[in-house]
């Protein structure tokens, strides 16, 4: 009836495909584009949760030890409509995108087993942060259901865009990029929105540990297929 009242008054189109959203519960994208987005499903490389048409062990990547996090899950590939979703959400604004995501990778984090019970969103700097009026990676958190600290890691550096930059670009670009406030536990878990190559997450990781974590665990709702 609530629904029925605000659609009356309120009428919602969704931002993808612009069909009438009915339930305020889908945010601002109809159940059509939420049904249309594309999970990640097995075979995927046990440590990085990179998807592969056939694995066996570990990716290339992690049998060389290239990242310092030690596990990393992700929910969906990063094509349409997840593109268009997180780009409303990050960029115009769409702050209840947060709740039906959130909700999603509460799941997810459930079925794929993680060990931490603190969640870290990936800082952004403050100058960014100030700019977007959010950090949309804090506001994904909130909806995991355990605890979440946004302050026990910061950003020390405003690092250009990672579009476009070569994996041992990106590397040079985050270089001593976050910092911890304070001794963190000795299990966390990373939450952002999209992994790209898994360099900021790998810095991050590298950061943690320094500061005597164990075991750093990543958590992101979507993941861009790796160009080997």
């Amino acid at each position: 009836m609530i629904d029925a009242i605000l659609n009356l008054v309120f009428p919602q189109s969704c931002v993808l495909c612009q069909s009438p959203v009915r339930e305020r519960r889908w945010s601002v994208a109809c159940p059509d584009c939420w049904d249309r987005l594309e999970p990640i499903s097995r075979p995927f490389c046990p440590q990085c949760g990179t998807p592969a048409p056939v694995i066996e062990g570990l990716c290339g990547l992690c049998r060389r030890g290239d990242y310092a996090f030690d596990f990393a899950r992700s929910l969906f590939l990063f094509t349409d409509p997840m593109r268009g979703i997180l780009h409303h959400f990050k960029y115009s604004g769409r702050v209840s995108l947060a709740r039906p995501l959130g909700r999603r990778l509460r799941t997810h984090m459930q079925e794929e087993g993680f060990a931490a019970s603190l969640a870290l969103p990936v800082p952004l700097h403050r100058a960014r942060e100030r700019e977007r009026g959010f950090n949309q990676a804090e506001l994904l958190a909130r909806h995991l259901g355990i605890r979440v600290d946004s302050r026990l890691l910061w950003r020390r550096k405003n690092t250009p865009s990672q579009t476009g930059l070569s994996r041992s670009q990106r590397a040079l670009n985050l270089s001593a990029a976050f910092e911890v406030t304070r001794t963190p536990p000795d299990c966390v878990m990373v939450v952002d929105d999209v992994y790209t190559t898994g360099s900021t997450l790998h810095e991050i990781a590298k950061t943690l540990k320094r500061a005597g974590t164990s075991r750093v665990e990543v958590l992101t709702v979507a993941r861009v297929l790796r160009q080997e």
